[in-house]
């Protein structure tokens, strides 16, 4: 790893700024315990490869049947929701356009010849991390899977063969729009290129990102929990490190150790868009290697790399999307704490969110799961935003 973070624990006592700061979204976080907006998170801000805040409040969402409160701890493994989709997908592409492998301007059809027809031909890989490939906000994956799995298919959902399924299927889904005229959040996006990273590496997605992106960050809990392996091996994840995600309508239980998205379980838990789970230590280390690499010190991706993905602005694209990232959105709280216009934001429908921001070195981290099966709620939002801001305020 080139560049280390050093992690400790600050006390929310702590001197100057930094001390008012936890002190302040301490309360901003309490505040959203007490009024039921989330029933827990874990906080944390690095500035220059060091940790500077790292706040634990509050319990996990309770299990069926449990008796007593588990409170969350600054080691709780959260579901990284679409966080997949830049902390895996976009930093493996990263890595293989910095090594050479592969181009932003490349076809899809180059490593999947499935897409070699009508408008699917003019997909770039450049066009898939922008969410312009023309693909439709609904996919239906996850009904295709079930209802095979219901009918010609018995036993493949979320089995080992549920993933290539699902490629076949979105193979021959027909974009909506020609490829770069619209920016369009779809899941179809990040799934291809999911499966053009197995293609480019040659094995599964979660070995490739193991491989290229978390081992050699030393990465120890960012990992996928690839269902059909903890079926044929008759094993349960260890629940009690997991904060759970609520209770989930279609399988009828409280989802724990298992990823939160419909179309990402139905595949059996490895997608290119979904299925990430880490800690807050983990990640705070990913985002200062994405600083690294803008800074040039990176021994994984280049300098040129990164800044293409995360400038500013890109041509015909909308100047609040990068490649993979956003820019600085209200949402997140980077636009009400003032941040340069170079900070890039990423935040999932689990409660997970990240702000980067390169002129400062700053980092600042919001995991929670508290009111996910409610939705992402006003007050949610409107919490999360104000603990960034806060955050992003550190000197």
């Amino acid at each position: 790893m080139s560049a280390a973070v050093t992690s400790h624990t600050p006390s929310p006592g702590g001197e100057g700024r930094r001390g008012e700061t936890a002190a302040r979204v301490s309360e901003i976080l309490d505040k959203g315990i007490s009024e039921g907006i989330v029933s827990g998170a874990v906080i944390a801000a690095a500035q220059h490869g060091r940790f500077t805040i790292q706040i634990c409040r509050g319990d996990k969402v309770a299990l069926e049947g449990a008796t007593e409160r588990s409170p969350l701890e600054v080691t709780t493994v959260f579901d990284l929701g679409t966080l997949t989709e830049v902390v895996c997908t976009a930093t493996l592409m990263m890595r293989l356009i910095s090594g050479g492998k592969v181009n932003l301007l490349d076809r899809a059809s180059r490593f999947v010849q499935s897409l070699a027809v009508g408008q699917r031909s003019q997909i770039t890989l450049a066009h898939l991390l922008a969410h312009a490939a023309g693909y439709g906000t609904t996919i239906g994956v996850a009904d295709e899977i079930l209802r095979a799995h219901a009918g010609p298919r018995p036993g493949l959902l979320s089995s080992s063969g549920a993933r290539q399924y699902a490629y076949n299927f979105l193979h021959k889904l027909p974009p909506r729009y020609e490829p770069g005229a619209r920016q369009i959040r779809s899941d179809a996006d990040y799934i291809v290129l999911g499966e053009i990273c197995e293609a480019i590496t040659g094995m599964p997605l979660e070995k490739a990102f193991s491989r290229f992106v978390a081992a050699p960050l030393g990465l120890r809990s960012l990992n996928f929990i690839e269902l059909s392996s903890v079926r044929s091996k008759n094993v349960r994840p260890m629940t009690e490190v997991f904060a759970p995600m609520g209770k989930c309508a279609r399988r009828g239980r409280i989802v724990c150790g298992e990823v939160w998205d419909e179309h990402t379980w139905a595949m059996g838990g490895v997608s290119g868009h979904n299925g990430l789970f880490g800690t807050a230590d983990d990640l705070i280390v990913w985002a200062s290697e994405i600083l690294s690499a803008l800074k040039g010190t990176s021994e994984l991706i280049s300098a040129e790399v990164a800044r293409a993905f995360l400038a500013p602005s890109l041509p015909g694209f909308d100047p609040d999307w990068r490649l993979g990232f956003d820019g600085v959105v209200s949402p997140e709280g980077a636009a009400e704490a003032g941040v340069a216009p170079e900070a890039v934001t990423v935040s999932s429908a689990t409660g997970c969110s990240i702000v980067i921001e390169p002129k400062k070195g700053l980092i600042a981290l919001v995991l929670t799961s508290g009111s996910v099966a409610n939705g992402m709620t006003k007050r949610f939002v409107s919490m999360r935003s104000d603990i960034h801001a806060a955050l992003l305020e550190t000197e």
